[in-house]
């Protein structure tokens, strides 16, 4: 499924990576997402968890169309370019997670975005920046979010 929609979305767009330390206490909102049987599938043959020895879904564990937590996650960085970018020729490679948290289960059933606010910026050394968001998913129809999680992007050149 991917992207369902738009509305509410909200981004960060930035011609150059020096405008990076103003974007301190700025928010971003990313489109609403959903997770298709077919990608939950596909992830969970990717990761083994076809094989796990003990069952998380069906009656047994979380309930059908579950989406383990670790694939919520690598669904940051596509998520985050619809919402956050620097313009020419810059990256964002993944630097790390602080204090990752999952609130609540996400399902295949479930439409969900990531609200982002820019915590910290810090210029290194080698002219890149280093970019930490705190980001909550928030599930549609719910008031607990899915999970929250502080992120690191190290932005540098190509």
């Amino acid at each position: 499924m991917g992207v369902v929609s738009t509305e509410g979305a909200t981004a960060i767009s930035i011609e150059h990576p020096s405008e990076l330390p103003g974007l301190v206490g700025t928010t971003f909102t990313t489109p609403w997402f959903r997770v298709d049987e077919d990608r939950l599938t596909s992830f969970e043959h990717a990761s083994y968890h076809e094989e796990y020895p003990h069952g998380y879904g069906g009656e047994e564990g979380y309930g059908e169309g579950l989406v383990e937590g670790f694939h919520l996650l690598s669904l940051l960085d596509v998520l985050g370019n619809h919402a956050f970018w620097v313009e020419g020729p810059w990256l964002a490679w993944n630097y790390g997670l602080d204090r990752v948290r999952f609130i609540s289960p996400v399902r295949t059933t479930d439409h969900f975005r990531v609200h982002g606010v820019v915590r910290e910026v810090t210029e290194r050394d080698n002219g890149g920046f280093l970019v930490v968001t705190d980001l909550r998913a928030e599930v549609k129809d719910r008031e607990k979010p899915g999970f929250i999680a502080t992120q690191r992007a190290l932005w540098t050149t190509v």
